[in-house]
């Protein structure tokens, strides 16, 4: 409104200054928020072993992303929120974010793309929403975990009974027990035991 303003020729400068630094603050707390959203989903993800160590290399790059965060939270908070100071003792913000959320959309990809090749070994994990998946794919060798969720990928089990690292009887919500005609042990990959867990299971019926 003062640039609009036909008596601005004496603070055009100054007030040319003041937009240039409000749209980039504008820019940065965009950026922020989109960083922030995207960081807040994956912490969790990455601090699993599981996830770490199938996604090597996305772990990797999640951790220096989430040292930039951390880095810049502090810095924020140690300028007594005042946002034109800290634009000014780090210039390169925009550019910062920008790389830092390309990383993270990067990271994004390529998890999703683990969770399709997990899909395609055993295809009942696309009765699961993303989120679902991922608690299981983070807690594999979890029976408790895994258990919450064997009612939506087997209509009607609701349980399994366990012996060390072998499934031996399934259980059906009317309270029915059946035990499987073969041990299934739980070995290489979730998706791979849990197919073999439905291949007995047809064998058994």
């Amino acid at each position: 409104m003062i640039l609009g303003n036909r008596f601005v020729k004496v603070m055009r400068a100054d007030a040319e200054a003041m937009k240039k630094t409000l749209n980039t603050l504008q820019e940065t707390v965009t950026l922020w928020v989109e960083c922030q959203r995207q960081w807040c989903y994956l912490e969790n993800i990455f601090q699993a072993q599981d996830i770490k160590k199938n996604l090597a290399k996305e772990s990797t790059q999640f951790d220096a992303v989430d040292k930039f965060f951390k880095q810049t939270m502090t810095k924020a908070s140690k300028v007594q929120a005042n946002c034109f100071r800290f634009l000014r003792a780090n210039p390169r913000i925009v550019e910062d974010f920008n790389k830092n959320n390309g990383e993270l959309e990067y990271i994004q990809k390529k998890l999703e793309d683990y969770m399709e090749v997990k899909r395609g070994v055993f295809p009942r994990f696309y009765f699961l929403s993303n989120d679902d998946l991922l608690e299981i794919l983070a807690n594999s060798d979890n029976k408790d975990v895994i258990s919450l969720h064997l009612k939506t990928l087997f209509d009607g089990l609701v349980r399994l009974t366990f012996k060390d690292d072998s499934i031996m009887k399934m259980h059906s919500k009317e309270g029915e027990d059946v035990e499987l005609t073969k041990p299934v042990r739980m070995k290489n990959g979730v998706e791979t035991w849990l197919q073999q867990v439905q291949d007995v299971m047809k064998e058994t019926v």
